[in-house]
């Protein structure tokens, strides 16, 4: 009996739940930080109860249905393995389908978009000089000088 409780409550929560999405975007800090407090707090409405811009996290109620979850939103910025600095954001509303999280976090990324355009261009490193033009450098004498004598 103890096994069929189980096997029906876990098909009864939501997929996904206690679930956290991810996102990198390479744009500043204060950009994201700034995009993602407006569209939680202007364009979907939700209460902001807690946010700590200098550790970057913010606590707020994701309302659905006259209903209240708790959610949160953590930005932890990172460099990229072609080392572009990036912004991790990363969501979490336990009580809501993982379908919720990936909505927001796609909200998120198109209003970067409109509010600060494409997102930085990764630097290009500048390239090694060979082996062989650092010796003739060191040297001070080239292959041209060379032949003269």
């Amino acid at each position: 009996m103890l096994g069929i409780a189980v096997v029906a409550l876990a098909l009864l929560l939501p997929e996904g739940a206690g679930a956290r999405r991810s996102d990198a975007h390479a744009y500043r800090f204060n950009q994201v930080w700034s995009s993602a407090i407006r569209l939680l707090r202007v364009d979907y409405g939700f209460p902001v109860r807690d946010r700590d811009r200098d550790i970057g996290f913010l606590l707020f109620d994701y309302t659905d249905r006259g209903r209240s979850h708790p959610g949160s939103l953590e930005l932890v910025p990172f460099e990229a393995e072609n080392g572009q600095s990036q912004i991790r954001v990363t969501l979490s509303i336990p009580a809501m389908p993982a379908y919720v999280e990936r909505m927001v976090l796609d909200k998120l990324t198109r209003k970067l978009r409109e509010d600060h355009g494409e997102p930085m261009r990764p630097v290009r490193a500048r390239p090694e000089p060979d082996e062989d033009e650092d010796a003739e450098e060191e040297s001070g004498e080239s292959e041209e000088g060379a032949e003269e004598e």
